[in-house]
């Protein structure tokens, strides 16, 4: 579901933050959640955005993550935010990597996804879980 590594000092330092909010980072786990997509049909799905999951930790809460839009890339997750062009073709593959980061001994436990035709409310979410 998620792989962790601990956050390194060398990616961090890298991410587009403030200095205090690198420090705030440091020691901290990150955890990669990836999805793939595949165009089935060759519909022309070029710039189509990754489906939006919403983590949670095995104690219930959520993960920390960047928000801002701007690409996050770390050692073992590069980010993109959407479809290439020529994710047009049939059999055509793109996959995504979203950054979070928590600790290790609360890990994500399930990711559920909460779009039409889905709702938010955890008993009508599509979810994944640990």
């Amino acid at each position: 579901m998620a792989r962790s590594a601990p956050a390194l000092d060398e990616d961090i330092d890298y991410l587009p933050l403030k200095d205090e909010d690198k420090a705030k980072l440091r020691g901290k786990t990150f955890f990669f959640v990836r999805t793939k997509m595949v165009n089935l049909d060759g519909v022309n799905f070029a710039d189509i955005l990754p489906p939006t999951l919403t983590a949670t930790t095995r104690s219930g809460g959520w993960p920390g993550a960047l928000l801002g839009g701007a690409r996050v890339d770390v050692t073992g997750c590069d980010s993109v935010s959407a479809a290439p062009k020529d994710f047009s073709a049939a059999g055509a593959v793109f996959e995504q990597c979203q950054l979070y980061f928590g600790v290790s001994s609360d890990p994500i436990a399930s990711l559920a996804y909460t779009e039409q035709p889905y709702e938010r409310a955890a008993s009508r979410a599509l979810t994944w879980r640990r």
